[in-house]
Parts: C-alpha cells; sequence; structure tokens
C-alpha cells in the first residue's frame, strides 16, 4: 500500500504543470487574430478528393445492388431507391461539413434556424448588377470579409438580423450591399414618395460617414435610393412633428451601434433605448424587417431581439464581446493622475508614431489636457474635440487629423464608435473606460482593417475596484497584464451601471490654478505698482 501511495506521488510530481502547458499550448493554436479578409480553406482540393471518393463509393454500393438485385427477387426492386436517399444524405452531410469548415476558418458563428450558406463571392448573389460589382472594385472591395460573407445573404433572406464583428472588418457594407440590391431589385414596384430604409446611427458623425459609403456603392445606378441615414433623436423629432413620415413602406430599418440601445449614461430623455421604441413603434408593419449591427455582443440586446423580432438569426465574428488582438494592449499603473501625465511625456517622446487619439472621460479633462500636450518638445500638433463643440468645429478637427496637420486629437467616448479614421497608430486610454465595451470600441480605432496598432491603457488607485474586466480582456487577447489586476474583486451589476452614469471623481490634470488664485496674484501685482 505504501508503494502504491509513493507511486502515485510520483506520478503527480512527474505530471505537475502538464495540464496547464496543455491549454496554454491550446490558446496559441487556437489564434484570437480575426481574420478581417475572407480565407477559404488550403484543403479545398483535398475535400474534393474526399468528396469524389465518398460519392464513388456510394455509386459502386449501387452498381453492385443492381447487378445483386437483377439476380434476387423482385421483392427488392425499390432498394435502388433507398440507396438513392442514402447517397443524397451522405452528400449533404459532405456539405455541411465543409460550411462547418469554413464557418470555421474564418471564425463565423451562428444561432437560428436555417441559416443560410456563407457567400464566397459576390458574384455568387444571384442577380448582382455589374455596376455594382464595379463600384465595390473601383473602391478595391474584390472579395467579402467574414461578416459581409454571412450577413449578407442572411439580408437576402429578407429575416431579422443581430450581428455582431470587430471594428473596421466591415459592418457597413454588410447592411448597405443588402439594401442597394433590393432597392435594385424592387425598381418596378418602389414609390419617389416611400422610403426603402432608415439607418440609426448614434452620432452625426457616423450618418455622414455611413452616407458617403451608401453614395460610393450606388454611383451609377440607375435607380434611387430613398434611403435615410440619421441619428435616433433627429429621426424622433421629424417623427413628433410630423407622424406621416412616409415610413408606411419601408423595408428595412438598420440600427449600427446596437449596444447603445442599452446605454443610459445621457439620461432618459437621451436615452438610445427610449428613442427606439418610438421608432420601432412607427416601423410596426409587418413587411419590416430589422437589422441591429455592433462591434460588441450585448447580452441585453440579444435578449431583447428574441423577444422583439420575429425568426432572428444571429452572427458573430470571432469571440464575443473581445479586443482586437491586431491591436498591442498595455495595461500600465499609473499610481495617481500627475503619474499618467509622466507616463504620456515618455511615451510621446519615445516611441511616438502619429497619429493618436487619447480618450478621457469628460470635456473638462479634455481641455486640461490640450495645454500639457502643447508644451511637449518638440511640440506636437494637437486639437480636442467633444459634444460641446459646433458640428463645423468637429469636422474641422476630424479633416485636419486625416489629412495630418493635426498629430493628437483628444476626445471623449464621442469618438470611439464607428468612425472611420485610417492610420491610426496609437490609442491612449488616459482614463480607464467605464466598461469593456467602451474599451474594445476605444481601441478600435487603432489596428483598423486588419492593421497593426497600440494602445495603452493607464490606471491609477481609485480605479483598481473597475480593473479586473478590462484587465480579464486584454489577458484573453493574449497580451501581459500585472497579474493583481486578475485577482481585484469583481465589481456588482449595481456598481457597474453607477459607472456607466457617474464616472469616478478625477483631481484636476496638471496644475490649472482656480480663478480666486489668480485675483490675489493680480492684486498683489497691483499692491506692487502703487508702491
Amino acid at each position: 500500500m505504501k508503494l502504491a501511495g509513493s507511486t502515485d506521488e510520483l506520478f503527480k510530481k512527474l505530471t505537475f504543470g502538464i495540464r496547464k502547458r496543455r491549454l496554454e499550448q491550446r490558446k496559441k493554436e487556437t489564434d484570437h487574430s480575426l481574420p478581417l479578409a475572407r480565407i477559404l480553406p488550403d484543403d479545398c482540393k483535398e475535400i474534393c478528393k474526399r468528396n469524389k471518393n465518398k460519392n464513388s463509393e456510394i455509386n459502386n454500393e449501387t452498381s453492385n445492388s443492381l447487378i445483386t438485385s437483377e439476380k434476387e427477387p423482385k421483392i427488392l426492386g425499390g432498394f435502388e431507391n433507398v440507396l438513392k436517399k442514402k447517397k443524397r444524405c451522405r452528400s449533404l452531410a459532405v456539405k455541411k461539413e465543409q460550411i462547418a469548415h469554413l464557418r470555421k476558418l474564418n471564425r463565423i458563428f451562428v444561432w437560428g434556424d436555417n441559416i443560410p450558406d456563407p457567400l464566397i463571392h459576390f458574384t455568387g448573389i444571384h442577380g448582382l448588377s455589374q455596376e455594382l460589382i464595379n463600384n465595390l472594385k473601383e473602391f478595391g472591395i474584390t472579395e467579402p470579409t467574414p461578416i459581409q460573407m454571412q450577413a449578407i445573404p442572411v439580408m437576402m433572406q429578407e429575416r431579422d438580423l443581430l450581428c455582431s464583428a470587430p471594428t473596421g472588418s466591415g459592418k457597413t457594407l454588410a447592411f448597405a450591399l443588402p439594401i442597394i440590391f433590393d432597392v435594385v431589385r424592387r425598381k418596378s414596384h418602389n414609390s419617389k414618395d416611400q422610403l426603402n430604409a432608415v439607418v440609426l446611427e448614434p452620432t452625426h458623425e457616423l450618418v455622414k460617414q455611413t452616407y458617403v459609403q451608401f453614395l460610393k456603392f450606388s454611383h451609377n445606378l440607375s435607380v434611387s435610393l430613398n434611403v435615410l441615414i440619421s441619428t435616433p433623436n433627429k429621426l424622433v423629432y421629424a417623427l413628433n412633428k410630423n407622424s406621416k413620415i412616409l415610413l408606411d413602406g419601408l423595408n428595412w430599418l438598420v440600427i449600427d451601434e446596437s449596444d447603445r440601445l442599452f446605454d443610459t449614461t445621457e439620461g432618459d430623455d437621451r436615452c438610445f433605448r427610449n428613442q427606439l421604441a418610438q421608432i420601432y413603434q412607427a416601423c410596426s408593419e409587418n413587411s419590416v424587417r430589422r437589422a441591429l449591427f455592433s462591434a460588441t455582443f450585448s447580452y441585453e440586446v440579444e435578449d431583447w431581439c428574441k423577444k422583439n423580432l420575429y425568426n432572428v438569426a444571429m452572427i458573430c465574428i470571432g469571440s464575443r464581446n473581445s479586443a482586437v488582438s491586431s491591436v498591442k494592449q498595455e495595461l500600465i499603473f499609473a499610481g495617481s493622475e500627475h503619474g499618467k501625465i509622466i507616463g504620456l511625456r515618455a511615451l510621446f517622446q519615445n516611441s511616438f508614431k502619429p497619429p493618436a487619439l487619447i480618450f478621457v472621460q469628460s470635456k473638462l479633462r479634455a481641455k486640461q489636457l490640450v495645454p500639457i500636450i502643447e508644451s511637449l518638445q518638440p511640440p506636437i500638433p494637437v486639437k480636442m474635440i467633444s459634444s460641446e463643440k459646433t458640428e463645423i468645429e468637429r469636422e474641422s478637427a476630424i479633416a485636419e487629423f486625416r489629412s495630418g496637420h493635426v498629430w493628437v486629437l483628444i476626445c471623449t467616448d464621442l469618438m470611439s464608435r464607428g468612425l472611420d479614421l485610417s492610420g491610426v497608430n496609437l490609442v491612449v486610454n488616459f482614463d480607464l473606460p467605464t466598461s469593456i465595451i467602451s474599451y474594445i470600441h476605444r481601441i478600435g480605432r487603432a489596428g483598423r482593417a486588419g492593421r497593426r496598432g497600440h494602445a495603452v491603457t493607464y490606471f491609477t488607485e481609485s480605479d483598481l475596484n473597475f480593473i479586473r474586466p478590462i484587465a480579464t480582456v486584454i489577458k484573453q487577447a493574449g497580451f501581459k497584464v500585472p497579474e493583481y489586476t486578475l485577482r481585484m474583486r469583481k465589481p456588482t451589476k449595481k456598481e457597474k451601471k453607477k459607472l456607466l452614469k457617474h464616472a469616478p471623481k478625477r483631481k484636476n490634470i496638471g496644475s490649472l490654478k482656480k480663478a480666486s488664485g489668480k485675483r490675489k496674484e493680480e492684486k498683489k501685482r497691483k499692491k506692487e505698482v502703487v508702491a
């Protein structure tokens, strides 16, 4: 008995850590990086050979059975039909295996009944006009991305859809192409007085960006689209002013950045969910199909779709609510607000490759950070953007950032969603994001369309109670984080909701003097002048 016990202990010692190493190896094998371009199986020829072999086996079986059936009594005459049925079942099984393999390669996950097969080529869309194909080629779009591979066929079925894919993966084309195709297909039935589709975007900047995309893809088509692209607030205002707003013959209601559906940070009056309820009621006809797109897959939005949408198809590209692994992510403890400034100066003076976005939690903090960046040597062209800026000022700042005249743009979460700012190399979370969703959207501004990027997130002692969810997301993306951040207490649901509505209080950035202090200095100077 002692010998058995000692052998068990010896075995445990020899195999200690093997299970952990296997898990780590498995994680390495399943690369977290998402294919932003379509991936086709390398073993296509082998699959075809396998299919041929299976078919030849089935044919041999049928031929042998026919030979034997000729010799045997006619009572087995129906055996041929049975074999044909088996052949069909096997060929269907092979096709299912191929589709499953294609989805696995492109990390396409689907839920729902009768989900159509993924699209491999745009030319595979029956009836797609040559003008539309030429428009895609003109802008360098030759093959569908994973989200387009699956979302386009589902929308072609004219069914409700909930879709999640990483930032910069081509979600706009995934819903724009089926809408344009649908309008072209129905052009003889379309009325000039009726809207074909309504696309809702959370910000004015995204409205304009999506509008430009629709113009690009529908260029040279001999049909008017009649597509309304708007923010929910503007559409609600229009509905209140004129209830007969041409929504009677609507075919599509598309909600982009749909995770904002349950975002209540802007208060009840400006809450996306309340605004959407009114729009949803105005689009209550059975003919209206709904499609929801976002970079994250919220459980609340999923539950809402299951309750309110009929036969909804759900698509998720990659891991649910995961950060883009093409962006190198760092989580740095700065200790205090002053520590953040020291870290930022070191980052910009040592390894800075513009352009860069810096995210802060409020407009006031954005204002406070501008002079600090301007004071760096050599000087860095910097501007800030927030909701209090006029539309013209925001557009001007974005245009200068895109042209390269501005290297650093300091902003609030207004800029974290959807905007395609190509070439962003660095994202700095100067203030810790208030949720995982906010973090994913923020760092998604870098590394768009498969390009490499860098994201740095600073946190202080006041952030320790909320650091664990962010640290977990970074760790799951394959990057190192301080081990103690993963052992911190998980914030409760109540704490998370409170954090979304009220960001944590922080000390002023830098050494901004209060107005009272300035007045005292002025009085001193006046006394000196009098003396």
